[in-house]
This record gives structure tokens, sequence and C-alpha cells, in this order.
């Protein structure tokens, strides 16, 4: 039960030190005052739900707010606390709890009051406390799962918690398959005669092609080897014409025709011819050189001997020296005349231009030999007509290659759809047992819960009538739905007055925490408000009189009705209390 609940900058509270008592408390304040910041402070503390970081709860002109409040339990004492920071834009906060002096984790205290109240603290935070927030959603506290925790049917409700994904993702399996799907076998069985009839076309065009490239091969053979033949005849024609010009010289040269002869053999004779006269000259000129000096020095020893011969030494007369250098100048002469006539020089610039000649025919080499070119049919055609049908013929290989590709994956398609209509069945069948299931877990839960929620929702009817006895008949579903008869007609809870909605909502709660939890306590803001007074005075004699029943020790009620607060402590005092909330609370 909740027994003190302490403020630090919440909204428009600087501070608040505030006392509860068992038994039921009228929290009477004007509006504007600040009543449902404090119940919003205490439910925030105790479980943070959809307010978890929200910066407005931070008072103007600070940068942090803290709520605690403090418990009794057959524990002992809890003090719970929680804190929100600003740091800028953004907002952090911090949760701290004492137990007795031992310090626990927010998970262990979540542990300790869920124990104790039977209740997860979610449910509790949407249950136990009817705020503002509360009070204008449509949405009520998850009643289903609670009462699955409470009557032990946790396993069955996970389990259909697992089995609407999964469902669901089937069902869209399914139905985007069943979309796609449209092939048949008889497709299949087409799209494969396709592909065949394909695959033999493309066999006589591969043939096609390939015959096609070997007429162009063939073609550019033909025309390369003409073309050579082309190229060695005019070399012949040029090495003929050369061959001529060389005989012309060779003839200039040698002084007459060189007949048939080689010109190479023709050259070498007459290489031959004019080197042998060459050394030839040579020789007798050298012979002619030792005769002419022989002469001299015997000219010159005739003239020293005196009357001597410078041979036999004999003494020679006057007619006889006479008639020896008569014969030696005779001869002296002869020799110089011959030295004159033998000149080596004409003979070696021939030898020289028989040589360069004979250099310049060996260059030349030899003819060269014509080949002559077989007579071909091939030789008439075009290299470009044939490079033509090569094009046509790879061309129409291309393009039955693509078919057969295309074939190819029309089949495999074809068949991936026939694989996915067989996945298909086994998805249907999954979605058959799923949904039965589905239905079967349903119904089993819905059968206990209805038996269950019989009484509760009995006593919520009740307590409704005695509100509202001309509107009978208020349902509550396991989800926490309500709806109410309206003239044989199901009138939804969006469709109900404003005072309806509180009333009902109200009812639900206080029922609820008596019949399906130990939660000792219901904090409600501003519960009068939307009724008429006959209407108020019943809803809060009722809340008054709540305070005796087992289960709920503590009621909590904030409203700016006065005097009916008062009227109602008068009637019931020790149980019924009155606190004011002014505005030094806010200060």
């Amino acid at each position: 039960m909740i027994r003190r609940v302490r403020l630090e900058n919440w909204r428009a509270y600087r501070h608040l030190d505030l006392h509860v008592d068992p038994g039921v408390t009228f929290l009477v304040a004007p509006n504007g005052v600040g009543k449902s910041s404090l119940l919003e402070a205490v439910r925030w503390a105790l479980a943070p739900g959809p307010m978890a970081d929200d910066p407005t709860v931070v008072r103007n002109g600070h940068t942090a707010a803290a709520a605690t409040v403090t418990l009794t339990s057959e524990r002992g004492e809890l003090e719970v606390r929680r804190e929100i920071t600003l740091r800028g834009a953004r907002s952090t906060s911090k949760f701290s709890a004492v137990l007795d002096g031992q310090t626990l984790q927010e998970e262990e205290v979540r542990g300790i009051l869920s124990e104790a109240w039977s209740a997860d603290l979610r449910f509790v935070s949407r249950t136990a406390f009817l705020t503002e927030d509360l009070r204008v959603e449509e949405d009520e506290p998850d009643l289903r799962s609670h009462l699955c925790s409470v009557y032990s049917l946790d396993e069955l409700q996970r389990a259909l918690e697992e089995i609407g994904p999964a469902l669901r993702r089937a069902n869209r399996g399914v139905s985007a398959a069943r979309a796609e799907l449209t092939a048949t076998s008889e497709q299949l069985i087409t799209a494969r005669d396709e592909r065949a009839a394909v695959e033999n076309r493309l066999e006589s065009a591969r043939s096609a092609v390939s015959a096609a490239r070997q007429r162009l091969a063939d073609s550019q053979g033909a025309s390369e080897r003409a073309s050579a033949a082309a190229r060695l005849q005019a070399a012949a024609a040029i090495w003929d014409d050369r061959n001529v010009a060389f005989r012309r010289e060779v003839e200039e040269v040698v002084g007459m025709p060189p007949q048939d002869a080689p010109l190479e053999q023709v050259l070498n004779q007459v290489k031959q011819s004019v080197r042998d006269g060459v050394e030839s000259a040579r020789a007798e000129q050298a012979q002619l050189k030792a005769r002419l000096e022989a002469v001299e020095e015997a000219i010159a020893r005739l003239h020293e001997a005196g009357g001597e011969c410078p041979v036999c030494l004999r003494e020679l007369d006057d007619e006889s020296r006479g008639r020896a250098e008569h014969l030696h100048l005779q001869d002296l002469a002869d020799v110089r005349q011959r030295l004159e006539v033998i000149d080596p020089h004409p003979l070696v610039q021939r030898l020289n231009d028989v040589e360069t000649l004979e250099r310049r025919v060996a260059a030349l080499g030899e003819r060269p030999s014509v080949e002559s070119v077989e007579e071909s049919d091939l030789l008439g055609i075009d290299a470009a007509t044939a490079l033509a049908d090569l094009e046509r013929a790879a061309a129409a290989l291309r393009e039955l290659e693509i078919a057969a590709q295309r074939a190819e994956e029309r089949i495999e398609q074809i068949s991936g759809e026939l694989e996915e209509a067989e996945l298909l069945k086994r998805r249907y069948r999954e979605v058959a047992l799923l949904d039965a299931a589905e239905k079967a877990l349903n119904s089993t839960i819905s059968s206990v819960l209805g038996e269950q929620l019989a009484p509760l929702t009995s006593e919520v009817n009740r307590r409704w009538q005695s509100v509202f006895p001309d509107r009978p008949n208020l349902n509550v579903l396991p989800d926490g739905t309500m709806s109410r008869d309206a003239g044989g007609a199901v009138l939804a809870f969006a469709a109900f007055s404003a005072g309806e909605k509180m009333v009902a909502k109200l009812m639900m709660r206080l029922t609820t925490l008596l019949v399906t939890t130990k939660v000792p306590f219901c904090w409600v803001d501003e519960p009068l408000e939307h009724l008429d007074p006959p209407s108020r005075h019943l809803v809060g004699s009722m809340l008054a009189h709540l305070s005796t029943a087992s289960g709920l020790e503590q009621i909590f009620v904030t409203t700016y009705e006065e005097p009916l607060a008062r009227r109602l402590a008068e009637f019931q005092p020790g149980r019924v209390r009155v606190e004011y909330l002014r505005t030094e609370h806010v200060s």
C-alpha cells in the first residue's frame, strides 16, 4: 500500500511531501492546481510506461525532477525513486529503490511487486490508476493477458501469440504465390519442344558458319597466293631488266658480248685474265728494272776500270771499249723504251672495275622463281562477298543462340513455378494447420476466460446499474473491451457519453483489482466529472464504501467536489478522509 509521496520540481510542484493513510481519501483542490500531476507522478515512479523520458514534467527553470513513493508490504517498507534529468534537448531517467535499508535494482523491484500484487506492473499501471490520459484513451488494459496469467493460461496465450504472426506470414506467402503462379505442365512440354527445335536449327546454323568461315579463309588464301605470285613476277621482271643492263656493262668492260654464259662466270674469267695480265706486266717490269740497273752498273764499272774489261780484267783497246759501251747504251735504251711501254696501272683500274661489277652482279642474286598459280574458282570469289556471307551466317547463329537461351530461361521459369506450386500446396496445408490450431487455442482460452470472467462481468454490471439503472447490461470482453445494450442493439464503447466512459472504466478497474489481483490500492483522478449530481453522489458513495471490501485497503480520489466529499466523510468517520491540496503545496 502507498503510504507517502514526495515530489521535487515536478510540473507545478516545487516540493510536495504527502502522507497517505488506508481507507478512502478525497484530495480536494480547484482545477489547475495539480491533482492530475500528482497521480501521474506516482504512476510514473512505479512503472514509467509512455512517460519514460518526457521532458515536460520538469518544472520550468530547473533541469531535473523526481518522484519518490514509499510502500508498505509484508517484506517491509519499500521506497522507490525515479528521477529525470535534462541535458540540452535530451533527457535521461534514473531509478533507485531501497527495501528496509537494502538497495535493489529495478528488475528486482518489479519482481517483488508483481509477486505481491499477482499482476504485471504494466497491467497495474493501467488498472490501479485512472489518470487523465487513461480516461481519454479508448484502449483498456490488456485484461486477456492478465487473466491468462491469473488462470495459468500463459502457455496457451504464448502459443497463440506465436501462431498469429506465423499464420499471417503463411497467408501472405500463399497470396503472393497464388498471384504469381500461372505455369502448367503443358506449358513445360511446349517449352521443351520449342527448345529442341531451336537446338536443331542451331546445329545447321553452326555448320553454315563453319562453311562460310572456311570459304572466307580459302578465298583469302588464294588471294594471298595470287598476290605473292604477282609480286614474284614483278620482281623477276625487275631482275631481268637489271640483268640486261649488267650484260651491257659487261660488254662495255669486256669489249664483246658475254654470250649466254652466266654473268658471274664471264666476269670471273675476265677478272682472272686481267689479274694474270697485271701480274705478268708487274713481273716483266721488275725484270726490266733489274736489267736496267745491271746495264747502268756495267757502264759505270766500264768507265771506272779504264782500259780493263770489268768482267775478265783483260785490257781493252779503244775500239773494244767503245764497242762495249755502245752495246750497253743500246741495251739501256731498249730497256727504258720497254719500261715506258709496260704500265700495269690501266690493268689494275680495269681489274677494279671488273671486281666492282662482279660485286654488283652478285648483289643482284638469283632470278626470283616464278610459280604458276593453279586455276581455281576461289580466285573469282570476292573476299568481301565471303565476309558478308560469314557475317550473315554468324548473325543468324546469334539470333538462334539468343532464342535457345530464352527457351532455356522459359523452361527454368516454368519448372520453378511448378516447384513453387508444389510448395504452395504445402503452404496451404500449413495455413490450414495453423488456422485450426489458432481457432482451437482461441476457443480453449475464450471458453476458460468466459467462465472465469462471468463473475467479474456480473459484478461490473451490478456496480454499473447502481449508477445507471436505466442503462443495463454492460458487457466486458476478455480483452477489456466494453459495450452495452441500447434498445436491442449493441452500443460500442466509443459511442458512450463522457460520464458513461468514466464510470465504465472505473467499475471495470475496481472489479478487476478486487477479483483478479492482490493490489491493495486504487488511485482515481476526477471520477465525478461529466456526471449529473445524482450520479456523482452514487459514484462517490460507492467509492466511500469500497474501503470496507476485502482486498482494496486504499482508495485515493482527486476531486473538486468538496461538499460531496465532506458529506461522505461525515457518514464514515475514520474510514473516509478529506485532504486539501492548496496552493502552498505547489509553491
